[in-house]
């Protein structure tokens, strides 16, 4: 009899444990559905040109502001919109915003709501004259946010998607990479790129890319000097714990 009851007890348990497991993997599939929308929304708003087809003689339109008219109306719905992100032949384009610190957006959507995936989001230290533009984002299971960065893991996609393009309120911005490497926050080795999204000096500036050339999972053989604008991508890695994967590029001419 008490046997039995045991039985019971474990078969409740289970039938419990089975139904938290599907409300949970059902409510991840719901948030996720339900923040893609909300991002192809955000891109309707926006109205973008694709950035991979933009010629030399092509001239963005623009606000009365100076902004890119493109941007405009995003803009007005949060002042926090610093940008747009994009690699083509990906999921990865979305808007990027910036707060007053990096802890912010990492579960909010665009419109400062809870969102489990958060948004792509510009280091709080840089400004508009910063020589390294630093943005991070999730590691998403579903394949959004920043998941496609760690594909550059493999040689053969780098050489498939060499470009990004990172567009201002004021600018559009295409930049090749230069650099893919791993790093691990805390470990005696870590690499702390982080701490260069403000760089001041010129010394300052080859001590990163000497590093991230040291590092990188393969040569690129695209070579940096002081007067190029590096944008660096971050993400998990989830390789190991607290592991970051980073993206390096140099801006270069349309």
């Amino acid at each position: 009899m008490v046997v039995k009851r045991k039985e019971a007890v474990i078969q409740v348990l289970l039938i419990i444990f089975f139904i938290i497991c599907c409300t949970y993997i059902g409510k991840y599939f719901y948030d996720g559905k339900k923040s893609q929308d909300n991002f192809n929304e955000l891109k309707q708003l926006a109205k973008k040109d694709a950035a991979e087809d933009i010629t030399d003689n092509y001239i963005p339109k623009r606000a009365e502001n100076g902004m890119l008219e493109t941007y405009y109306e995003l803009y007005k719905r949060n002042n926090d919109m610093a940008g747009w992100i994009k690699i083509p032949d990906t999921q990865i384009d979305y808007p990027v915003v910036k707060a007053k610190d990096n802890e912010f957006y990492l579960r909010r959507d665009f419109d400062k709501k809870y969102q489990s995936s958060g948004i792509p989001f510009l280091d709080y230290q840089c400004t508009e004259n910063s020589k390294n533009n630093i943005i991070y984002a999730h590691n998403m299971k579903n394949g959004s946010m920043f998941a496609a960065l760690i594909n550059y893991t493999d040689k053969a996609f780098y050489e498939a998607h060499k470009n990004v393009y990172f567009d201002t309120l004021y600018d559009k911005g295409r930049y090749e990479i230069v650099s893919c490497f791993t790093t691990t926050v805390g470990a005696k080795n870590e690499f702390k790129y982080y701490e260069y999204a403000d760089i001041q000096t010129e010394e300052q500036f080859d001590e990163f890319i000497k590093k991230i050339k040291e590092i990188s999972l393969y040569d690129t053989g695209i070579e940096v000097n002081c007067t190029d604008e590096l944008l660096t991508l971050s993400t998990c890695a989830y390789h190991t714990s607290d592991e970051r994967f980073v993206v390096v590029a140099k801006r270069i001419k349309y």
